[in-house]
């Protein structure tokens, strides 16, 4: 999906600055992706996580960390493809509104200009090592504290999936 999806925005959004009106068409395909994602993301729940129970047995800021991003946490490889879809997106915005509103065609400039508040909530959800770091660099120790409990929750959720028995189906 990542690379595939990457590339279709991209497409979108060339073709949107050869014809204004291919504009609407990049709308529509990135509202249906980031509606899809929003479904996904909330299909999985922010319920915190409960600290030292097995298979995990998560410290109780690992616990608060895997709870506030649970997305990240349970869907890994989706977040990191879906970030690839966002990062495109954000770009691509980036020179479509000001095009956009140069060729005259103002309500899709302003719409596209406006998803980046949304591209930048679902990459905050879906990428959290680097909103944690800007966080933390700007002096935010809670965000710090969550920075340093990221690596040592990965490596339990490691342990657990590998020692986990095979399913015998």
């Amino acid at each position: 999906m990542g690379g595939y999806g990457s590339v279709a925005v991209l497409l979108l959004a060339g073709w949107s600055l050869l014809d204004a009106g291919v504009s609407w068409v990049y709308i529509g395909v990135v509202g249906v992706f980031e509606a899809l994602l929003a479904q996904r993301i909330a299909s999985v729940g922010r319920h915190p996580v409960p600290p030292n129970e097995p298979p995990y047995a998560f410290s109780e800021e690992e616990a608060q960390l895997v709870g506030h991003y649970r997305f990240y946490f349970t869907w890994p490889e989706v977040a990191r493809q879906s970030s690839s879809v966002l990062a495109a997106i954000g770009l691509t915005a980036l020179l479509l509104a000001p095009w956009l509103t140069y060729k005259g065609a103002f309500v899709p400039a302003i719409l596209i200009g406006l998803n980046l508040f949304l591209v930048a909530t679902f990459t905050r959800q879906l990428s959290p090592v680097m909103a944690l770091r800007l966080r933390a660099y700007k002096g935010d120790r809670e965000a710090l504290r969550m920075l340093e409990a990221h690596d040592p929750a990965w490596r339990k959720i490691r342990d657990a999936v590998l020692q986990r028995p095979a399913d015998p189906h």
